[in-house]
């Protein structure tokens, strides 16, 4: 794996053995950068269930300013810290929050424009309860882009007030939705 774009155009992406990390395939992840290109610029951005970083990376090498990357699991914490190493970043641009989503979300110190929740297939169930935090703590600006990478064959997890799914797009065994956050973003954390 290799960062695609921007100022890290090139970098390899480490990842740790086995099967318990899933990277998002390459032409899925430049999907997903060609439909967010524009939010990039500047960004606040949250890469859950964050794995070896790689989605949380690319949009720092397009111009994001600082990515949150939640990540619990030990050999996937030690390759998102060698990937964030690699790619010489001031401290302030890429924050490691070692806890869970649920801590995630209600440890951010800012609110986000843009969300990348990539969570193992098995949890889609619980994309609806994600959602929800997502709002209720606080962790949207008004407007955020939400982007959930699930399997293609998984059901419907509902969609909550304050949201809009803007686009749905597969890409065999992958799907891509995309979602807005049509709130206010004025809730208080």
């Amino acid at each position: 794996m290799r960062v695609i774009a921007g100022d890290f155009k090139g970098r390899r992406i480490v990842a740790p053995k086995g099967e318990e990390v899933r990277p998002t395939p390459e032409r899925v992840k430049e999907a997903i950068f060609s439909m967010v290109h524009y939010e990039l610029p500047g960004a606040i951005c949250l890469d859950l269930f964050a794995g070896t970083g790689a989605l949380g990376i690319e949009a720092l090498s397009r111009g994001a300013s600082r990515v949150y990357f939640c990540e619990m699991a030990a050999p996937s914490l030690a390759a998102l810290k060698k990937n964030l190493d690699a790619c010489l970043l001031e401290p302030d641009r890429a924050i490691v929050l070692k806890t869970d989503w649920r801590g995630a979300v209600q440890r951010l110190r800012e609110k986000c424009n843009l969300v990348f929740i990539d969570a193992p297939y098995e949890m889609w169930e619980h994309y609806l309860q994600i959602l929800e935090a997502l709002s209720k703590y606080g962790a949207l600006a008004g407007g955020a882009t939400i982007v959930i990478e699930r399997s293609a064959g998984a059901g419907s997890y509902g969609i909550p007030a304050g949201f809009e799914k803007v686009r749905e797009k597969r890409y065999g065994s992958v799907g891509v939705d995309l979602l807005v956050f049509t709130d206010d973003g004025d809730r208080m954390k």
